[in-house]
């Protein structure tokens, strides 16, 4: 088993067995913050900080028998997790549970974003968790730059959530994905739960698979010159054609400002869609700002 799923596990023994969904989440949240160890990624939702891979692993570990099939997280074992967790983990989860025992519900809502309101942005509920006054004072964390910006990013390295943090701390609107064939081995990124996800998340979902490079083009890719063929090749025979595509692009940043192209990689010089920005670029008349996340 993950030692994630163990932590999550052994976080909702140490609190009596048994946590709402949005409690469990936000304990989960609050060890993060405070000890800079992240089993969990968060990103601002309906609610505040969210985890989508936490609420993976409750339909997983609610399969394995170990939670129960109810909304709640609620422990379906006598097998003590809290005691299979490292020292420094299962000292903190202690301490939480002793220190925040009565945190419950709204007051644990409003803590969170009292304490953490860049995680409000997003939320449904805050005119009901929080005064006009600190309502005023969070959105001071709030990104709102809407000035034109092309942006890319590969999910290397991260999560899901991690991911959608990221867009959204940047003020991303829509999510422009550059992959050929959008299958993945990370969970959340392949095309149909990856459009979801995002969608879910606020922000619109493209795919422009004949911006991609199709995989028969990148057999025996193995090392940095071989890579540098391909994108040469890419940018002097494929990317040309792909005229209606590149135009697409320029239309979807006309009606959404802000856009992210979307890849694997995580240094845009190792993908392909550095040769996407370079395209572009090349045109007197695209003047718009390009960043690399």
């Amino acid at each position: 088993m993950y030692y994630r799923r163990k932590f999550l596990l052994g976080l909702i023994e140490a609190f009596g067995g048994r946590q709402k969904r949005t409690d469990c989440q936000k304990l989960l949240f609050v060890f993060g913050q405070v000890t800079q160890r992240n089993y969990y990624d968060f990103f601002p939702h309906h609610y505040g900080s969210y985890s989508i891979v936490a609420n993976y692993d409750k339909e997983c570990l609610t399969q394995m028998g170990l939670l129960s099939a109810t909304d709640d997280f609620q422990l379906c074992t006598d097998q003590s997790f809290l005691a299979q967790l490292n020292p420094d983990d299962r000292s903190v989860i202690e301490f939480m549970a002793h220190d925040m025992k009565s945190i419950r519900g709204k007051r644990l809502v409003r803590k969170m974003y009292l304490e953490y309101p860049q995680f409000t942005r997003r939320s449904q509920i805050i005119s009901g968790v929080l005064k006009p006054a600190e309502i005023e004072q969070v959105k001071l964390w709030w990104n709102t730059d809407t000035s034109d910006c092309l942006f890319t990013i590969g999910y290397e390295g991260m999560t899901i959530d991690s991911f959608l943090n990221v867009l959204i701390a940047n003020n991303v609107l829509a999510v422009v994905d550059v992959r050929n064939n959008p299958v993945s081995m990370k969970y959340g990124f392949s095309k149909t739960s990856f459009r979801r996800y995002v969608e879910n998340a606020g922000m619109a979902y493209y795919h422009l698979p004949e911006l991609g490079i199709p995989s028969a083009f990148r057999q025996g890719l193995s090392t940095p010159e071989s890579y540098r063929r391909l994108f040469a090749k890419y940018a002097k025979e494929m990317l040309p054609r792909q005229k209606q595509a590149i135009q697409l692009v320029k239309d979807l940043l006309a009606r959404h400002r802000r856009i992210a192209l979307v890849c694997f990689e995580s240094d845009p010089q190792s993908c392909h869609r550095h040769k996407i920005t370079e395209h572009l670029s090349q045109s007197p008349s695209f003047i718009t700002r390009i960043v690399n996340l």
